[in-house]
């Protein structure tokens, strides 16, 4: 029973492209780190989660609002001492209700870094630094599966940055990737199945406190 348990937890577990060494945790690859950024800046100056964002339409508003969801929740459980900047309109964003979403996912265009929506948006929700999320989600079948599904793997791919509203300015930004196998749907794709470790790999890599 205990074999079977433990097999079942590592087929659940995201695999990276030479495999997955016990006791050895996943990092992100850091494309961009502001030397003067500090575990203090993001303490003081709060952060929020921007709605998520995937190269792909097919992945729809229930499983982006998923995929936020599970940000907040690897926040707040690999760094607790980082506040969370939120208002109705963007907990109804995150939610996926479309119509807030759309306005907070306008952060996405020119990079992200565009004074003037940068401005509109702090004033929605006041944090100094906000956090993007460019998605891609890429499913290969190997086969039918049970219940009309198919056998496929699966990868979420993507990167994080952190955008200091005050400046403009990319301050952190990395790229990672979880693979894993499992009963998926092509038409309806899960890469929510992917978040809270994904994730969190982001969250332990930022400035911790010294």
């Amino acid at each position: 029973m205990k074999r079977a348990a433990a097999t079942i937890l590592l087929a659940a577990m995201p695999v990276l492209g030479l495999g997955v060494v016990t006791g050895c945790a996943w990092k992100p690859t850091i494309l961009r780190a502001d030397p003067s950024l500090t575990s203090k800046d993001l303490v003081t100056g709060r952060v929020a989660i921007m709605p998520v964002k995937f190269d792909d339409e097919r992945v729809g508003p229930r499983e982006r609002a998923l995929l936020a969801g599970q940000f907040v929740r690897a926040l707040r459980q690999n760094r607790q001492d980082i506040p969370i900047a939120s208002s109705a309109a963007h907990d109804r964003a995150l939610q996926g209700a479309l119509e807030e979403e759309a306005l907070f996912r306008r952060v996405y265009d020119d990079g992200g870094t565009d004074p003037s929506r940068l401005t509109e948006l702090k004033a929605t929700v006041s944090a100094r630094y906000f956090i993007l999320s460019r998605l891609h989600y890429e499913q290969v079948p190997h086969g039918a599966g049970s219940m009309g599904g198919n056998t496929v793997e699966s990868t979420l791919s993507g990167k994080v940055s952190i955008v200091d509203t005050t400046s403009g300015g990319v301050v952190w930004e990395g790229e990672f990737q979880s693979t894993r196998s499992g009963v998926d749907n092509m038409v309806d794709p899960h890469p929510s199945a992917h978040a809270l470790p994904f994730f969190s790999t982001f969250v332990r890599a930022w400035p911790a406190q010294p």
